[in-house]
């Protein structure tokens, strides 16, 4: 008796054993596969910003140079065209002074 459900244990247990193996590689397998495409569609968004980085740094750089062109070409002359005009009073300005210490009172 000890035999025969030593022999359907080892039946069972040997067939079991090995579609568990197969299973678990086979899951490591796709995990691997996830996180290798992950890190290759990271590699491409990173190499993708990088040019957009590039692109926006040029046109910043065209912004700056016709901002200084235009302020240099800026005098009391042209802003008196534009309709400006030269302040009549003379500039107040307010400062809020800070407590020197902390109170609880209300």
């Amino acid at each position: 008796m000890t035999q025969y459900v030593t022999a359907k244990v080892e039946t069972l247990e040997k067939p079991i054993t090995m579609w568990a193996l197969i299973g678990i590689a086979g899951m490591l397998l796709c995990v691997y596969v996830y996180f290798v495409s992950g890190a290759v569609a990271n590699a491409i968004a990173a190499k993708d910003m990088q040019s957009q980085i590039a692109v926006l740094t040029s046109s910043i750089g065209g912004l700056e140079s016709s901002y200084l062109a235009a302020k240099s070409s800026l005098t009391l002359e042209s802003a008196l065209a534009s309709g400006y005009s030269e302040p009549t009073e003379v500039a107040v300005y307010v400062a809020k002074k800070s407590p020197t210490a902390l109170s609880f009172n209300r």
